[in-house]
C-alpha cells in the first residue's frame, strides 16, 4: 500500500515538472510574489504617510492613469500574447511584423491620449475631480499612460514567446525599486512624490522589457508590410480595446461617482481596499498571459485546451480562497497598519476579498473566450456587468441611509464579479455543445 502511493507521489511530480504550463506559472509566480508583495507594502507605507484624504487624491489619479493606459493599449496586450503564440511555430516570418505593428499602435494611441491629458489637465482637476491642485501633479504624470501602454505590449510580446522566466526577473526588479522609491519620496515629496516613484519605476520596467523583446525578435529578413495582418491584428484587438475602454471608463466614473456623493475619504478607504483585493488576485492576473499563451497553441485541441482550462481554474480558485480567508480573519490587525484614519476601512476590506474569488475564476473564462476567437462576446457581456456595477453601486449611494459610501462600492463589486462568472461559464458550456455538434 505504501509502495502504491510513493508510487503515485513520483508519478504527480514527474508530470508537474514535465507540465510546460506548471512550470512556466511557476516562473510567473515567482517574480510577481516579489513585485507584489513590495508594491503592497510600499502603498500601505503610502496611505499611512499621506492619511485617507490626500491618499484619496492620490488613488483618483492613479486610477485616471491606469484607466488611461488601459484603453490606449488598444488591446495589444492579449493580442500579441494570441498572435506570437501561434504564429512562432507556424509562421515566423510574420513575427516582427506582428512586433512592430503592435508597438506602432500602442504607441501612437497612447501619445495622443497622454497630449490630451496633458492639455486638459487643468480641467479635468477643477471641473470633474473638484480638486484645483491636482492639475500639476497630472500633467507631470501625464507621460505615464505612454509608458505603461507601450510596457503592456512588451509584456503581452514576451508571453506569447514563452519567456516567463525573464519576465520574472524584470518584475522582481521593478518592485524593489517600487518600494523603495515609494517610501523615499513620498516621505521627502508628499503626493507628488508617491506618483513620481511610479513613473520612474515604470520607465525601468520598459527598458528592462526592451531588451529582452529586441533579442527575441527574429534574425531573419523581416517583412516590410502586410495589410492583411494589420488588418487582423486590429480586428482582433477592437473588441478587447472596447472591454478595456469600458472597463476604464467604468471604474473611473465608479470612483469619481463616489467622491461627487461622498467624498475623497471614501475613496481612500475603497483605495485602500482594493490594494488587498490586487494583493489577492495577483496569480490570477499573473497567469492570464500564460494560460492565454497556452490556450492560444492549443486552441485546435479539445482535449488539452480543456484540462488546461479545468486546472487553471483549481489554480486560480485556491490561489485566492486560502488569501481571502487570511486577510478576512486578519482585518482587524490590517486596518492598525494603516493608522487611524483608516479606522472605518475593516468592513470594506472584508467584503471587497470576498469578490476576488468570482473575478479570478472569471479571468480563467475570459483567456478561453479569446483563445477561442470569441472577443466581441467577451465585450457583450463585460459590458454589461460593468454597466450593472455602476447601476447597483449608484442606487446603493444614493439611497441607502445606513451604508457607508466605500462599502456600497463593495457590494456593488462583490454582486456583479458572481453574476459575470455565472453568466461567462453558463455560455462557454453552451459555446462547447454547439462546436462539438
Amino acid at each position: 500500500m505504501l509502495s502504491k502511493i510513493i508510487f503515485h507521489i513520483y508519478a504527480l511530480k514527474e508530470r508537474i515538472f514535465r507540465s510546460l504550463f506548471i512550470r512556466d506559472s511557476f516562473w510567473a509566480l515567482t517574480g510577481n510574489t516579489l513585485g507584489s508583495g513590495l508594491s503592497l507594502i510600499a502603498g500601505i507605507f503610502v496611505a499611512r504617510y499621506l492619511g485617507k484624504d490626500i491618499y484619496g487624491e492620490y488613488g483618483i489619479i492613479k486610477n485616471t492613469i491606469i484607466s488611461l493606459s488601459i484603453f490606449s493599449t488598444f488591446g495589444l496586450g492579449y493580442t500579441s500574447t494570441k498572435y506570437v503564440a501561434e504564429y512562432k511555430e507556424t509562421r515566423p516570418e510574420f513575427l516582427d511584423l506582428i512586433i512592430r505593428y503592435s508597438k506602432f499602435i500602442s504607441l501612437t494611441v497612447s501619445g495622443l491620449v497622454a497630449l490630451s491629458l496633458f492639455i486638459f489637465a487643468k480641467t479635468l482637476s477643477e471641473q470633474i475631480l473638484d480638486a484645483p491642485h491636482l492639475y500639476k501633479s497630472i500633467r507631470v504624470v501625464s507621460v505615464w499612460v505612454v509608458i505603461r501602454s507601450l510596457t503592456t505590449t512588451q509584456i503581452g510580446v514576451m508571453a506569447g514567446f514563452g519567456q516567463f522566466k525573464k519576465m520574472a526577473y524584470i518584475e522582481g526588479i521593478v518592485g524593489v525599486l517600487t518600494f523603495t522609491l515609494s517610501i523615499l519620496f513620498t516621505y521627502e515629496w508628499g503626493l507628488l512624490g508617491a506618483l513620481f516613484a511610479l513613473l520612474i519605476a515604470q520607465i525601468i520596467n520598459l527598458i528592462l522589457n526592451y531588451q529582452v523583446v529586441l533579442k527575441l525578435k527574429p534574425k531573419s529578413k523581416a517583412l516590410t508590410n502586410n495589410i492583411p495582418i494589420l488588418k487582423d491584428i486590429i480586428s482582433f484587438s477592437a473588441p478587447i480595446a472596447l472591454q478595456e475602454i469600458t472597463y476604464s471608463v467604468m471604474s473611473w466614473i465608479l470612483h469619481l461617482m463616489l467622491i461627487k456623493i461622498t467624498n475623497y475619504g471614501e475613496l481612500g478607504l475603497f483605495s485602500a481596499a482594493m490594494q488587498w483585493n490586487a494583493l489577492i488576485l495577483f496569480i490570477p492576473g499573473v497567469l492570464r498571459n500564460v494560460l492565454l499563451s497556452h490556450l492560444s497553441s492549443n486552441s485546435n485541441n479539445d482535449i488539452t485546451h480543456n484540462r488546461i482550462l479545468k486546472n487553471a481554474l483549481l489554480i486560480n480558485f485556491i490561489a485566492t480562497f486560502i488569501p481571502v480567508l487570511v486577510i478576512y480573519f486578519f482585518s482587524n490587525f490590517i486596518i492598525h497598519i494603516y493608522g487611524n484614519s483608516f479606522i472605518d476601512l475593516r468592513k470594506v476590506l472584508q467584503v471587497s476579498v470576498f469578490s476576488t474569488m468570482f473575478i479570478s475564476l472569471s479571468n480563467v473564462y475570459s483567456q478561453a473566450y479569446l483563445s477561442k476567437g470569441k472577443s466581441w462576446l467577451m465585450f457583450y457581456i463585460r459590458f454589461f456587468r460593468d454597466f450593472g456595477m455602476i447601476a447597483l453601486g449608484y442606487i446603493l449611494l444614493t439611497y441607502s441611509k445606513t451604508l457607508g459610501g466605500a462599502i456600497s462600492l463593495a457590494y456593488s463589486q462583490l454582486v456583479a464579479s458572481i453574476f459575470f462568472l455565472c453568466v461567462m461559464a453558463i455560455i462557454y458550456k453552451n459555446i462547447r455543445q454547439f462546436s462539438k455538434t
